[in-house]
């Protein structure tokens, strides 16, 4: 298996969470965004859009990071990444939609805002109405996932997809200082899988010591 990846990028990851979850062992392959390494052809023909990351593994190629992730899950069933009932499987994969649509398009202005790495690394413009506006959206958002918490661990009772799909951006928030204190379990859930080995493993290679 290949895994391409970037550095400051949290889809990234979240796909070297879910692969160090599995243990299963990958060939690693940093791309230089910043040298615009992920718009040369040789990776535009594994993702045509030209962004990270991007997985091979023998004849399939697939981009997408909660894509990936669901395919790590059904490859290496006994991470138990997913749960087993139908049921279940479709409230896991409606807490990866809602991470997609909402949380992450809100958290990047943010953090883009408030990180000292991420603004040392990418040197982003700052919109600070954009700014303002993602931060409205997250105290929208960020209610439902302390809500979904409550007399539980993880967003579906047991670790699973769901979770991993949630960490990086909420990490680089909270590396900026974002204050999560109006949402005490959301912020002990970010506590508790900010300690795992496996995202420990994940951050230093995509975030760096």
């Amino acid at each position: 298996m290949d895994f391409y990846y970037g550095r400051l990028s949290g889809n990234s990851a979240r796909c070297a969470f879910a692969l160090a979850e599995t243990g299963a062992s990958y060939d690693g392959h940093l791309i230089d965004t910043r040298a615009g390494e992920n718009r040369a052809n040789p990776y535009l023909a594994l993702n045509p859009m030209g962004k990270i990351p991007a997985f091979v593994d023998g004849p399939l190629t697939l981009w997408e990071s909660n894509a990936i992730n669901w395919y790590l899950a059904e490859k290496f069933p006994d991470a138990r990444l997913l749960p087993r009932s139908i049921e279940a499987r479709a409230k896991v994969q409606r807490w990866l939609f809602f991470q997609a649509a909402h949380v992450s398009p809100a958290c990047i202005p943010v953090f883009r805002a408030i990180n000292a790495k991420v603004k040392e690394f990418w040197r982003p413009a700052i919109d600070e109405r954009g700014t303002e506006a993602a931060r409205k959206e997250l105290q929208r958002y960020l209610p439902v996932l302390d809500l979904a918490l409550a007399n539980r661990d993880w967003f579906e009772g047991e670790f699973s997809l769901a979770d991993i799909a949630h960490t990086p951006h909420l990490a680089l928030l909270a590396d900026g200082g974002f204050d999560f204190s109006p949402f005490p379990r959301l912020r002990a859930w970010l506590e508790r899988v900010r300690k795992r080995p496996a995202w420990k493993k994940a951050e230093r290679l995509v975030f760096g010591e």
